[in-house]
């Protein structure tokens, strides 16, 4: 069988076998290909679930009994809600996982920022945080339950 490729001839001597190899070797391929991406496509799907925040601290606060100085954390949280566990990191180190309830909002907020509600030993606990742009506010720990006073503490720009 004699081929012309271009201006050059291209010479093939077609062997018994060697077209259905490299058939094979293609699909082999190609199906690779689509399994592996696949599988990552289903790895980022069910990663994509956690939502992810940050949050400035302005002051010491105690969030259920764990205390956390002042500066910058991370929040995250999975699921639709209402009800989730909230996990506040320092770093890559989570400081403490609390229940939260998403509670909605009819109009976004116009800046992060955390409420707080005095204790009777003098401390601050941080019962809710909310996030630019978001229509909804997470309520921590027992505020979830109950309705806290709240006296708004926004945080810086992140």
């Amino acid at each position: 069988m004699i081929g012309l490729c271009g201006k050059k001839r291209v010479f093939c001597v077609s062997v018994p076998g060697e077209d259905e190899r490299e058939l094979y070797m293609k699909v082999s391929r190609v199906s690779s290909l689509l399994l592996g991406g696949s599988l990552l496509f289903a790895v980022s799907v069910f990663a994509g679930n956690t939502i992810k925040k940050s949050l400035h601290l302005s002051e010491s606060v105690t969030v259920e009994g764990t205390k956390l100085a002042p500066g910058d954390y991370k929040v995250e949280w999975s699921g639709s809600g209402p009800d989730v566990k909230l996990n506040i990191l320092k770093g890559k180190e989570t400081v403490a996982t609390v229940p939260a309830r998403i509670v909605p909002e009819s109009t976004s907020n116009y800046q992060d920022g955390y409420a707080l509600t005095p204790g009777a030993d003098g401390s601050q606990s941080l019962t809710v945080v909310f996030f630019t742009g978001e229509k909804y506010d997470l309520e921590i720990g027992q505020a979830s339950n109950e309705n806290a006073t709240q006296g708004a503490n926004p945080s810086g720009s992140n």
